[in-house]
C-alpha cells in the first residue's frame, strides 16, 4: 500500500521537501542521510577497486573477494537505507503537517 508521500505529485512532493528541509530537524537529518550515501558510494567504488587492482596484478585471493562482497553489500545497505529512511520521514511530515 502506498503512503501519503508517494501518492502526491511531483509539485506537492517538492514542496514537502522544501518545507521539510526548512525547519532545523530537517536540516540535521538531510546531512545525515546524504552523509549515508556518500559513505555507500565510496564503499562501491572502494570494492570494485579492491576487485580490479586484484586481478590487474593477477593476485587475487580469496579474502580478497571477502572483503570486497561485504563491503559491497553494507554499501547497498547504506544507500537503500538512507533512501528508505527519508520516504519514512517525509511521510510523516506530510501526514502531519500537509493539509
Amino acid at each position: 500500500m502506498k503512503n501519503k508521500y508517494q501518492r502526491m505529485s511531483k509539485e506537492e512532493k517538492a514542496k514537502v521537501k522544501s518545507k521539510y528541509y526548512a525547519t532545523e530537524k530537517g536540516k540535521e537529518m538531510k546531512a545525515r542521510l546524504d552523509r549515508l550515501i556518500v559513505l555507500g558510494i565510496i564503499g562501491i567504488c572502494f570494492s570494485i577497486f579492491l576487485v580490479v587492482s586484484g586481478i590487474l596484478a593477477n593476485k587475487i585471493e580469496w579474502y580478497t573477494w571477502v572483503v570486497a562482497i561485504t563491503l559491497l553489500i553494507f554499501s547497498i545497505v547504506y544507500i537503500v537505507g538512507s533512501i528508505t529512511i527519508r520516504g519514512k520521514v517525509l511521510n510523516q511530515f506530510a501526514i502531519k503537517n500537509v493539509k
